[in-house]
């Protein structure tokens, strides 16, 4: 069967390292199903039992996006707004900022507090600036507008580099507004453990076959721009090498292989799942100043119309780890909602 989604059915021979690599992950997987999600995330033993409530009773204190104010040159007074700003990230997937004045060099200040987060190894795709951050704005007709985040269309559920290795998932996606859109352009963000949970709730079977190391291959890409990725497979839910849960997931339909039919009935209903947590999601679009940390969380985006003077500008940066800071958690005092 050939069709959008396809099953392994491919024109083209695949590499063959990368055919034994997935071979070798295939036997594994089988003689011990359950050793992708160990200990408190295997959906059924005490640790997770116990983590689960935790994160829902966590979930229950959420009280909507929060923009905590930095100065664009991070001033010492700004380490226990840094704190806050982790504490969010670790505990809810993603938190807000707000610069408290104008920044005449966003690229090197947003830089300046990606190091403060130590976020320090990006993602070495194609297409950024040495700073490690690309500018996304709508680039229709060139060449890198082949691409949707560099055009002004509606983006589906998904999180960043799904089709990177797995020794280079990325653990945090981070995004600063220079100019917004005139219209349009929201983002929309909803944590992967949420999702996780929910599926165990419905059916452990879905995360067995999501878990899988072969749930998904993406075809090999070769491009004048200098993309060259080989063939690749990899699960849509696993654990991360720090030990937290991580999602590699998208709703596009084109350049995407699942394992069986019944993989991709479970990330159809993984679809579904993330459609059905609305009250779990939320909303916000970005002003000039604003900016945003996550763990890589699931997200989609609005399409939206540019102003024709004042073009959409944003700025994302893309991690292998998540955002830390050494002080501890204190109360949000003097923030702002900023949740639509």
């Amino acid at each position: 069967m050939c069709a959008l989604y396809r099953f392994r059915c491919r024109t083209s021979k695949p590499d063959p390292f990368y055919a034994a690599q997935a071979q070798l992950q295939e036997q594994q997987f089988s003689m011990n199903q359950a050793s992708n999600f160990p200990g408190r995330f295997d959906g059924r033993s005490e640790q997770y039992l116990r983590w689960q409530e935790d994160r829902l009773q966590q979930q229950q204190r959420y009280n909507g996006l929060q923009a905590t104010l930095l100065s664009p040159t991070l001033e010492k007074t700004d380490d226990q707004a840094l704190a806050r700003l982790c504490s969010s990230v670790q505990d809810y997937g993603f938190a807000l900022y707000q610069w408290s004045e104008a920044s005449d060099n966003p690229d090197r200040d947003v830089s300046l507090l990606h190091a403060a987060l130590s976020l320090r190894s990006f993602d070495r795709g194609v297409v950024h600036e040495d700073s490690g951050l690309s500018l996304l704005t709508d680039l229709s007709g060139t060449d890198q507008g082949k691409f949707i985040p560099y055009t002004s269309r509606r983006m589906g559920w998904h999180t960043d580099g799904y089709y990177n290795t797995m020794d280079q998932s990325l653990h945090c996606f981070t995004l600063h507004c220079i100019s917004p859109a005139h219209s349009g352009g929201a983002l929309t963000l909803l944590d992967h453990q949420l999702v996780l949970i929910e599926l165990f709730n419905e059916d452990p079977a879905l995360v067995d076959l999501l878990s899988h190391p072969q749930a998904m291959m993406l075809p090999a890409n070769r491009d004048e721009l200098g993309h060259d990725r080989p063939e690749r497979y990899s699960p849509v839910l696993f654990v991360r090498t720090d030990g937290t849960p991580g999602a590699h997931f998208t709703t596009r339909t084109k350049h995407i292989h699942w394992r069986t039919p019944d993989t991709l009935d479970a990330a159809q209903q993984m679809k579904k799942v993330i459609e059905r947590l609305e009250t779990w999601q939320c909303t916000v679009k970005l002003n000039a100043g604003q900016g945003l940390i996550t763990r890589n969380v699931l997200h989609q985006r609005d399409a939206y119309t540019d102003h024709p003077d004042a073009p959409r500008k944003m700025l994302r940066g893309r991690y292998l780890q998540s955002p830390q800071h050494p002080f501890i958690k204190h109360d949000d005092h003097g923030s702002s909602p900023c949740c639509m």
